[in-house]
């Protein structure tokens, strides 16, 4: 019997290594909450799990939780010799962004939902997906809201954003005009107030709860226009030079107000602008802010942004990040604004990878779950 095909393709990569101190509770609440979903909206959603470079002395993850609860589900295994072939020897245990890449280049659905196990959309987003009225011209964002996982443990999922919201101490939102930072301490009371809202130029779909980034689209078409007035029309340069000398910074891209903050905890777009800019950034010299080149990449390659605003939110459970400390960035955060203006100023493509994103080329052991 054929399947039907799935509307979003969760893209999640883990391994079993306990890492966050207690791995396990926050996989099997990740399951326990979407499951409430997946039995509410059939069909809506397929999980992809990449279970990358599994640790020898521990079950694979396809064997350690039941995902079975999650209906439509696909197991990717990158083995530990595909890991060291890409690795060498920079690499961390586990490769997020080429793990993201093997499930979504595996996927099925017609957008792509990039998350971590310990990531909750709330219901208002949910039921919007469930509406199935995405737009393929945009990509969407919504801010992080960090929570007290403790309290929230045995909390049923129903109840569990409630929960989760209670809890919350902190947020990170988009970037705007203002000096203000772009991450907060906050609680729950405060979120509707300091949440990430529109710009000027923007447009709010106020019965939705969405923001159409208007006012970015508007100026990358005017960046693109100046640019190839710089490249080609060089005998006006001279009346170029004032723009061009604005656009030449390393802070460009802040010009945008791209919601690039905690952008690897949720990041929605169709399958197919994921496949237009070859994935997410595949490289072992970096691990933060790879996530900020991920809606730069959409974004230059012609996707407008749209941001879940209040009350939509994204809750992630806090943990201890000590595991993954200490690794040695090849790049400063002023490098990679650099870099990131340079993607939007068309010095440099929006394809940062190779076609075989994805690991394309390797023939992966894949299993898809029967469901009843």
């Amino acid at each position: 019997m054929t399947r039907a095909k799935p509307y979003v393709s969760v893209a999640f990569v883990n391994r079993n290594d306990g890492y966050g101190g207690d791995l396990e509770e926050r996989i099997a609440k990740f399951i326990d909450y979407y499951a409430y979903y997946v039995r509410m909206w059939p069909g809506l959603f397929e999980f992809v799990i990449v279970d990358w470079n599994p640790p020898p002395d521990r079950p694979r993850l396809a064997d350690a939780f039941k995902w079975d609860r999650l209906g439509d589900v696909v197991h990717v295994d990158v083995p530990p010799e595909v890991h060291a072939a890409v690795a060498g020897q920079r690499g961390r245990k586990m490769l997020d962004y080429y793990g993201r890449n093997v499930a979504i280049r595996r996927s099925r659905g017609e957008f792509s939902l990039v998350i971590n196990q310990d990531i909750f959309l709330s219901a208002s987003i949910m039921k919007l997906i469930a509406g199935r009225k995405l737009s393929k011209r945009h990509f969407y964002r919504a801010d992080r809201c960090d929570f007290d996982f403790e309290p929230c443990r045995g909390v049923a999922p129903e109840h569990f954003e409630d929960a989760a919201g209670a809890a919350t101490f902190q947020i990170h939102r988009r970037h705007r005009s203002t000096d203000e930072p772009i991450s907060l301490q906050a609680g729950h009371d405060q979120l509707d107030l300091i949440g990430s809202g529109p710009e000027p130029g923007d447009f709010v779909d106020r019965n939705l709860g969405l923001v159409d980034c208007r006012a970015a689209a508007e100026l990358r078409r005017k960046a693109e226009w100046r640019a190839t007035q710089w490249r080609w029309m060089r005998w006006r340069r001279e009346d170029l030079m004032e723009w061009h000398s604005v656009v030449g910074k390393d802070t460009f891209y802040l010009s945008f107000r791209l919601h690039t903050n905690a952008a690897g905890d949720f990041l929605l777009a169709p399958r197919a602008a994921f496949a237009k800019v070859y994935g997410l950034y595949e490289t072992v010299e970096i691990y933060m802010h790879t996530d900020a080149y991920a809606v730069v990449q959409l974004f230059a390659a012609g996707y407008n942004q749209m941001i879940f605003a209040s009350p939509h939110r994204v809750y992630h459970a806090d943990h201890d990040r000590s595991a993954r400390a200490g690794f040695n960035e090849a790049m400063t955060f002023v490098e990679h604004e650099a870099a990131l203006s340079s993607i939007l100023r068309h010095e440099r493509s929006y394809r940062l990878n190779s076609r075989s994103w994805g690991l394309s080329d390797r023939a992966l052991p894949l299993h898809r779950l029967k469901t009843v």
